[in-house]
């Protein structure tokens, strides 16, 4: 719209009129087969006095001379200035939150895929997002084209991923170079579900060279609300029900798993009982905040640790470069048998005279050796030496006393 050589009030009047049908006016957004009507009206407002001050000022600038010369350069080159726009930014936030409703997908992180002992990557997607500082651009440089039909595309950005497909090429991890299963009963659904919630935890993670994995780091606390069930547990040498309990095979196997990759142990405790899925001295217990299971990546490569629970069977994996130099077998030894200590008690509701007995556990002391078999050299290394307690056998002897007239029948 043309300005030039009105007068202060002409030139307003003028560009009331035409903000009017601007104002009056909408917009087509697009974005694929989908469209938005964006009413210029409710998502903006213009400035007709600020506009035309402006223009006074910058004609008005300078001395005579000055001013005289811009004259002469805007007869030949007028000048061109958009009004001034001032967004009603709380309802075009509300406009553009319901535009990305449609358009926005978050992008997706390259990821490993195993499928038996082989792995594979699965590559990173972009994610996308409405660029809505370039849309308002966009309608601000269009909008005094309003009074004629107008349609907008609407810009987008990329997003890119976190973690990108070259990422994972770039730690070169391609076969398996250990696993160790371990078995337990599927009937016991809390203990079930605290295996497979805390194999989920640890599924995935990658050990970069000289890192350190600790156990109750990486799974986290076992509460309640994170979905941990009532289970059996030690609790000095007894069983009791708590919390989280069965987690303690997940980092047994794990532990295996750590041997059988010959990574450096840096803390592990054995339970104070033997346990059914390991055999002696290769579990390991953990207790948050107090008992961790930690080891080092001493190897030259990434390992990426895989665990998964199919049935009865948690399988826990590492895969990285190369296979180890060697193979490793471990060999518990036992050097010393524990009889169960007795313990007398008295039974109030056994009779006088009987005895009831309730066998009790031995406990063992136990060397676990490392066995390094390679094509030239086979040699065994000294892992732990570990001791469970026993069980007391309890011995009820009846303190109840019996009434006369049985003591004839």
């Amino acid at each position: 719209m043309h300005i030039g050589g009105l007068t202060r009030k002409d030139a307003k009047d003028r560009l009331h009129k035409f903000i009017d049908k601007i104002l009056q006016s909408q917009i087509t957004l697009t974005y694929d087969d989908h469209k938005w009507f964006f009413d210029v009206s409710e998502h903006v407002q213009i400035d007709v006095n600020k506009s035309i001050e402006d223009i006074i000022k910058y004609t008005q600038n300078g001395n005579f001379i000055t001013r005289f010369i811009l004259r002469q350069q805007l007869k030949k080159n007028p000048l061109v200035v958009n009004p001034v726009v001032i967004y009603k930014e709380n309802n075009l936030q509300r406009t553009f939150e319901k535009i990305n409703e449609t358009i926005f997908m978050e992008p997706k992180n390259a990821s490993f895929k195993v499928k038996g002992d082989s792995v594979s990557i699965v590559d990173d997607v972009d994610g996308k997002i409405l660029d809505d500082n370039k849309l308002k651009e966009d309608i601000i440089s269009n909008l005094w084209f309003c009074d004629e039909e107008l349609t907008l595309e609407i810009p987008i950005k990329k997003l890119k991923a976190d973690v990108t497909t070259e990422d994972l090429k770039a730690l070169e991890i391609k076969i398996k170079i250990a696993e160790y299963s371990t078995k337990f009963d599927k009937s016991q659904k809390g203990r079930t579900k605290n295996i497979r919630l805390a194999a989920e935890k640890i599924n995935g993670y990658i050990l970069s060279p000289g890192d350190i994995f600790s156990f109750n780091k990486v799974v986290g606390e076992r509460t309640r609300d994170k979905g941990y069930q009532e289970a059996p547990v030690f609790i000095g040498n007894q069983t009791v029900s708590d919390i989280g309990g069965g987690v303690c095979q997940v980092s047994s196997t794990l532990y295996n798993l750590a041997l059988l990759t010959n990574l450096e142990i840096i803390e592990r405790t054995n339970h104070s009982l033997p346990v059914s899925y390991v055999p002696l001295g290769r579990d390991a217990t953990v207790n948050y905040d107090t008992i961790d299971l930690k080891f080092k990546n001493n190897t030259e490569g990434n390992l990426l640790l895989i665990s998964e629970v199919v049935e009865d069977t948690l399988t826990v994996k590492f895969f990285g470069k190369d296979k180890l130099p060697f193979s490793v077998e471990l060999i518990s030894e036992t050097v010393k048998t524990i009889q169960p200590p007795v313990t007398i008690k008295e039974d109030k509701n056994l009779p006088n005279g009987e005895v009831r007995i309730k066998q009790g556990t031995p406990g063992f002391t136990v060397k676990l050796w490392k066995k390094y078999i390679s094509s030239e050299v086979e040699e065994k290394s000294l892992v732990s030496i570990d001791t469970y307690n026993p069980t007391p056998t309890l011995l009820y002897t009846g303190v109840k006393a019996v009434e006369e007239d049985q003591k004839y029948n």
